[in-house]
């Protein structure tokens, strides 16, 4: 196919963003020191003066830094997009930033030492062990572009919930997560020195790639005839990748979405030849980077917010528009779905081993606990004190996770998608986005932060059918689009952390299903609704038996589609804002439930969604009670325990599946 080239967009588009990035960066420099001052302070600043100090040790190395690291990630991200065929590709969407910081993290807390010894290579280990991490997960698919694609981003989730347990462990470790979200902001030359003799070589090893990763662009059997082993092109090249985003990683942090945009306004303007991409790739990376981190300096408190976290806000979108532009894929069969017959076993003696395995739980959460003399039996003893300071919570959790069951057995109905879940496909986070909206509107009681959480979810997976329906209801677009969707709503959570407002922890908090705070009332009214949605259930059984065999088939049996879909929308966003409200969105319970029941062999709807609350109660109540003797007396929140139980669940499915 030929590409017609656009040299003048192209140099439009890059004499636009040079312009806009200089005269934000000029007027920046003016608000900081008079501008007959500039060369003086440039060259040698008066020590007596603060605002020369400010544009020579802070400024000027600030746009250093942006602009070296922004060619650095679009460099990285350029390579990974043409060793892999994959547009998506970048440090940050297949976790390789995220694991290089988790290393940094893990190393800030338990061996500072190493940290100035060698930082640059113990990112660059826990960079490479996430891409092994997600080239494994995505290996039975000959690395298909969205199964790689979809592994790294959970990988990155995953390890950002690490990151987040050993923040909420470590209170005092709030500036680690601005860090880690991508923090430019400098205090002398250092970073600088740091960042250049390590980027600039390996900008000069890429170009000893070209010609390889040329041919290999082509076909694997076209470099295997010309005598050059594909596969080690792929691990040069991606080794070389690897090393820039650890690098730029243990400078500045991590900031993604650059090496995502950088090339795609490149190939946009008809440069698709490898020797173009690699070449201009990186000057459109830094203008990006140099820019957005000049706009968001004209924000209020803006010097504290995360570089990383602006530029994730921004291009949470870019990778919404290049799933929806891309070919309309073949849609899941929904064989595990519809089947009702397919292995169905005695489904009510595994149901009574179920509700007794949930009993067995209430009991060890009850009976056994830790306290300040180490582990007790206290459930007998002191009944009342164990029923008030531990029922709320249990029975809160598990009434949140029967919702979020039920929600996702639903969801995974509406879209004939048996890995689809609230938490993945963006509608917990929808919820999760109204109740910070309610938060940050004064005055908001429980019933506008419901309402609003419930508004979020239904807003998000209305558009969510529509987008669906483009799409064939293909599951891996739906992934992207929900986990854009949370990449989206977790900048936006960065942003208001940096704020500084001390009401932030307590959302982190939260988002994390902290169950600390959970009160009777919250307990009784969640009971409830749990209670009253297993109710109305029956009324919604037939609806959920024929709507994942299509749109025929329902239509052709009398039941009015728009009607039946509409209601379970607006069914299932009512449990999933109810839940959100006590265990977070992402607690993954509205996958791992559904999948376990129909693993079990509850296929028809009635029992795998009450199977599917069962498990979904069993899991949150045993996450709430790791939760809270597991690093006693600090307690980790019960949403978090069940991400982290859950995440390797994902990657189990993930490699059945691929």
């Amino acid at each position: 196919m030929t590409h017609v080239r656009h040299p003048l967009r192209l140099v439009s588009i890059g004499l636009l963003l040079a312009s806009l990035s200089l005269a934000f960066s000029l007027y920046g420099a003016s608000q900081t020191l008079d501008p007959h001052l500039w060369w003086q302070a440039a060259r040698a600043p008066d020590l007596h003066s603060i605002p020369q100090l400010t544009l020579h040790y802070s400024f000027l190395p600030r746009i250093a830094a942006a602009v070296l690291v922004g060619a650095g990630l679009a460099l990285a991200g350029v390579l990974m997009q043409l060793i892999l065929r994959n547009p998506a590709a970048e440090p940050a969407t297949l976790g390789v930033a995220a694991g290089a910081f988790l290393a940094l993290s893990l190393a800030t807390l338990w061996a500072p030492s190493v940290i100035h010894a060698g930082r640059t290579g113990l990112a660059f280990a826990g960079g490479a062990l996430a891409g092994l991490l997600v080239f494994g997960l995505a290996w039975r698919s000959r690395f298909a572009a969205q199964v790689l694609l979809l592994a790294g981003l959970m990988t990155s989730l995953y390890a950002g919930a690490i990151n987040t347990l050993l923040i909420m462990l470590n209170g005092g470790l709030i500036k680690l997560f601005i860090w880690g979200s991508g923090s430019l902001a400098m205090q002398d030359w250092s970073i600088v020195l740091y960042l250049l003799p390590r980027l600039l070589p390996a900008c000069l090893l890429s170009l000893l790639l070209i010609r390889p990763i040329a041919v290999l662009t082509i076909s694997d059997e076209a470099a295997a005839s010309l005598g050059v082993s594909p596969w080690m092109i792929r691990l040069a090249g991606l080794s070389l990748a690897v090393w820039i985003a650890s690098v730029c990683v243990a400078g500045v942090g991590v900031i993604g979405f650059v090496g995502l945009a950088a090339p795609e306004i490149v190939r946009r303007c008809g440069y698709q030849r490898v020797h173009e991409q690699l070449l201009a790739a990186p000057i459109f990376g830094a203008l990006l980077l140099w820019l957005t981190d000049q706009v968001f300096q004209l924000l209020p408190t803006a010097s504290e917010i995360p570089a990383g976290a602006a530029t994730a806000f921004l291009g949470a979108p870019l990778l919404l528009w290049l799933v929806a532009r891309r070919k309309q894929i073949r849609p899941i069969i929904a064989t595990q779905i519809a089947a009702s017959s397919d292995r169905v076993r005695a489904q009510g003696p595994m149901l009574a081993v179920i509700l007794a395995v949930a009993v067995a739980a209430v009991c060890l959460s009850f009976l056994i606990g830790r306290g300040l003399h180490g582990w007790t039996f206290t459930g007998l003893s002191s009944p009342e004190a164990t029923l008030f300071w531990r029922g709320p919570r249990m029975a809160a959790a598990a009434a949140a996770a029967v919702l979020m069951a039920i929600a996702g057995c639903i969801v995974q109905r509406l879209t004939s998608n048996p890995l689809a879940s609230p938490e993945l496909l963006g509608v917990s986070s929808g919820s999760a986005l109204g109740v910070i909206v309610a938060l940050l509107i004064p005055g908001t009681g429980a019933a506008m932060s419901v309402s609003l959480s419930m508004a979020g979810g239904g807003a998000i997976l209305f558009l969510l059918l529509l987008f669906g329906h483009r799409k064939a209801f293909a599951p891996h677009d739906l992934f992207m689009f929900g986990i854009a969707l949370t990449t989206w709503v977790s900048a936006f959570v960065s942003l208001l952390l940096a704020s500084g407002d001390p009401r932030m922890f307590d959302l982190l908090r939260w988002l994390n299903g902290s169950t600390f705070l959970a009160t009777p009332i919250d307990a009784i009214v969640l009971c409830g609704c749990a209670v009253l949605a297993l109710a109305l259930l029956p009324f919604f059984s037939r609806w959920l038996t024929l709507l994942p065999l299509g749109s025929s088939t329902p239509a052709a049996l009398g039941m009015p589609l728009t009607r039946g879909r509409g209601l379970l929308l607006a069914f299932s966003c009512i449990l999933v804002g109810l839940s959100v409200l006590m265990i977070g969105p992402l607690s993954f319970v509205g996958l791992m439930a559904p999948h376990t029941a129909r693993m079990l062999g509850f296929r028809r709807p009635m029992m795998e969604m009450a199977a599917a609350s069962a498990i979904g109660a069993v899991v949150m109540i045993l996450a709430d009670w790791l939760g809270r003797i597991l690093l006693f007396p600090n307690q980790i929140p019960a949403g978090l325990i069940a991400t982290l139980i859950a995440a390797p669940y994902l990657f189990v499915l993930m490699t059945r599946r691929s």
